[in-house]
């Protein structure tokens, strides 16, 4: 659930409304397609390939019932549905892929020029040169994320953990922004990079989680990154708001 509060594709779309009211009706009418809808054909279908696995459907394919969960809906379009209907799902599947893509290596190229280079860079850029500077930027993301995904066997847990670490660094930092009068940007850093950290960490470490022998199943990972970032941005703005009132 965090995840809806800071998606920065999200935030791009809601930007790019012309005014209030046009967001509320975009955004209604998302979320009216998104669950009903997508998110439960989703499932829908993951059940429909699993019950075809275990049923022998899958001609040609050895040991289907053990393979990557990951390829269950592909080999589902390819063996069981018809050419048309085939077609159809292979649309939508890479449309809301290349959909996902563009804004992601958007979103990426835009932190990285505005929150670094702009920072970093002495002079001043026209806009052209900036237009020329996100450009390339957007190249390089997109190459390094070929690069990435070519390496990685298993693209499901590559997306959970950079869902985790976004929700545990910056879950805190946009609510504080949004509602609290003392955030402040240094606090907000600290709280996204240790909030984050801690999650990665512990979901790399594999280790034992505390309370996991006195509940009945373990807190996730992200309870602590999330408490981690709550109390260290908590701790930085009240420090920081009151060392800018007593000057």
């Amino acid at each position: 659930i965090p995840i809806w509060f800071i998606g920065m594709t999200l935030y791009q779309r809601i930007y790019a409304c012309k005014d209030e009211k046009e967001a509320k009706k975009a955004w209604f009418i998302a979320g009216l397609f998104e669950w009903p809808i997508m998110a439960f054909m989703g499932v829908i279908l993951g059940m429909l390939a699993k019950v075809a696995a275990s049923q022998g459907m899958f001609d040609g394919i050895a040991n289907a019932t053990t393979m990557d969960s990951e390829m269950g809906l592909p080999i589902l379009l390819s063996t069981i549905l018809p050419v048309g209907l085939m077609g159809l799902m292979l649309s939508s599947y890479f449309s809301a892929i290349l959909s996902t893509a563009d804004s992601c290596l958007m979103a990426a190229s835009g932190n990285i020029v505005t929150d670094i280079i702009e920072k970093f860079t002495k002079k001043e850029f026209t806009e052209k040169k900036m237009l020329q500077v996100s450009q390339l930027v957007t190249l390089s993301v997109g190459v390094f994320a070929i690069l990435l995904a070519s390496q990685m066997q298993n693209v499901l847990e590559l997306m959970l953990y950079s869902y985790a670490f976004m929700v545990s660094g910056l879950f805190v930092p946009v609510l504080g922004a949004l509602f609290w009068k003392k955030s402040n940007p240094t606090a907000a850093f600290w709280s996204m990079l240790l909030g984050g950290s801690t999650t990665i960490g512990l979901i790399l470490s594999k280790n034992k989680l505390p309370f996991d022998y006195t509940l009945p199943k373990e807190l996730d990972a992200n309870i602590f990154g999330i408490s981690i970032s709550l109390v260290t941005f908590l701790l930085l703005s009240n420090y920081y708001h009151k060392k800018s009132v007593s000057i």
